[in-house]
């Protein structure tokens, strides 16, 4: 027991508002609700590259800075423990903080109720913070005018100091971003997203000639050898670097955020913020080349740059043109990166929770199984991830997704269906008995 001084961080808040908010429940449905809860981070996903990463520093013999497999799979175990509801719940029993009653139900006492009213009120207020300052169009749109403000002052001073001409022309092009960041933020309040979109496109024509522009003029100044070399090419390099990583964080963010609100606006802007990548790329690499003597690689990059900027600015043009015309904007086709990781994960958590319903609720049917689904991930209350109105069940039908859900299942023998019904086969059992003993829902040994 001496493992389990110290509790995963939170873990027992999570309870608290869970009996808060839907008041006595057992200790069946608190292990349910955990499970939901684990399941929204990609756990199953993750405890397969575990494996996969325990073998191969196994199999090398590799034990780097004190890690090994071995050590992996032992520092899994101490977590696992911390993860135990039924033992957090006996902890708090302790506490003072809940009760079972007479229907052997968690409940809270009036200190627990004093406590978990408390989590409550800070996570909802956190969740509401988050909400109103990062996770919507108007707040995305402003926090990009404040990146592109801070990334066009960081260039321009590091390309006057430094001499690179590609960092200057970058930092006018960040500059002009800046304004055009504005008029998107400006259209968005005020519902003429169109607008900025619009400009973003022509932004995009401008910077992909621009580019085309410089990249034509290095490649002849280093034929006739009149190019001049950067004086500070290190420097070049670490603002380019800091310029990158914020070109990733904005196209994830704004595609995040313009997909999630049918925002073409910041759709169009997370395009651009991805070809601001391409741009520092290429500056990049011609800094590194210019410290051995040669001075037109990123010349040579650029045509690949050019043609990635002007084939999106003519594909957005289209959808827009298309938009206005009347027709619905496709926003599926704009993938946010690690999409496909999610969903396949959501899958598998619907697949386990089916296999589960059938084991520990006897629920047999397909309907039977598809209410079960719904009511579960569209309906059912999970700590934190409610507050912030984040669900698994959203947006996927069930009902027309149900035969894709089944069929995995039933082709790798964890399911065998008896006419209208579902029966769990004995590898099925174990499926579920080792989803719920690889977050230590049962009690210790």
């Amino acid at each position: 027991m001496n493992n389990k001084k110290h509790r995963h961080g939170g873990f027992y808040e999570f309870i608290l508002m869970a009996l808060f908010k839907e008041g006595p429940l057992s200790l069946k449905e608190l292990k349910e609700k955990t499970l939901l809860f684990v399941s929204h981070f990609g756990y199953y996903h993750r405890e397969k590259f575990e494996k996969k990463a325990r073998g191969f520093l196994d199999r090398f013999r590799i034990k780097r800075y004190g890690v090994s497999g071995a050590d992996m799979a032992r520092w899994r175990r101490e977590y696992g423990k911390q993860l135990d509801v039924e033992f957090e719940c006996k902890d708090l029993i302790k506490k003072g903080m809940i009760r079972l009653n007479k229907e052997n139900k968690c409940e809270l006492t009036q200190s627990g109720q004093e406590q978990a009213e408390k989590f409550a009120k800070e996570m909802e207020t956190a969740a509401h913070l988050i909400e109103r300052h990062f996770l919507n169009p108007a707040a995305a749109a402003r926090n990009t005018i404040i990146a592109d403000f801070f990334l066009a002052v960081m260039k321009l001073f590091v390309g006057f100091i430094s001499g690179s001409v590609g960092l200057i022309a970058d930092g006018a092009d960040a500059a002009i971003d800046t304004v055009s960041a504005v008029i998107v933020w400006v259209g968005i309040k005020y519902k003429k997203e169109f607008v900025g979109t619009l400009i973003i496109i022509a932004m995009m024509f401008i910077t992909g000639i621009s580019v085309g522009y410089e990249s034509i003029n290095k490649i002849i100044e280093a034929l006739i050898a009149t190019i001049e070399p950067i004086s500070m090419p290190i420097l070049v390099i670490v603002a380019e670097a800091i310029a990158l990583i914020f070109a990733v964080i904005l196209s994830f963010y704004q595609r995040y955020i313009g997909k999630k609100y049918g925002s073409l606006a910041l759709i169009s802007q997370s395009v651009d913020s991805k070809n601001h990548i391409y741009v520092a790329a290429m500056v990049i690499a011609g800094a590194i080349f210019s410290m051995f003597g040669i001075y037109f690689v990123d010349a040579l990059i650029g045509g690949f740059v050019i043609f990635r900027i002007l084939k999106d600015a003519i594909e957005l043009l289209k959808e827009v043109l298309s938009s206005i015309k009347g027709e619905k904007t496709d926003f599926s086709k704009y993938k946010v990166p690690f999409e496909k990781h999610w969903h396949m994960n959501r899958l598998q958590t619907f697949r386990i929770w089916i296999l589960y319903s059938i084991k520990e609720d006897g629920l047999y049917t397909k309907d039977e199984l598809i209410n079960a689904l719904e009511m579960t991930f569209r309906s059912g209350y999970i700590p934190i991830l409610s507050e912030f109105k984040f669900t698994l069940g959203k947006g996927f039908d069930f009902r027309e997704e149900f035969n894709n859900l089944i069929k995995p299942l039933l082709e790798q023998n964890l399911l065998v269906k008896k006419d209208d019904t579902f029966v769990l086969t004995r590898d099925g059992k174990k499926r579920v008995e080792k989803a719920f003993k690889s977050i230590r829902f049962h009690a210790n040994e």
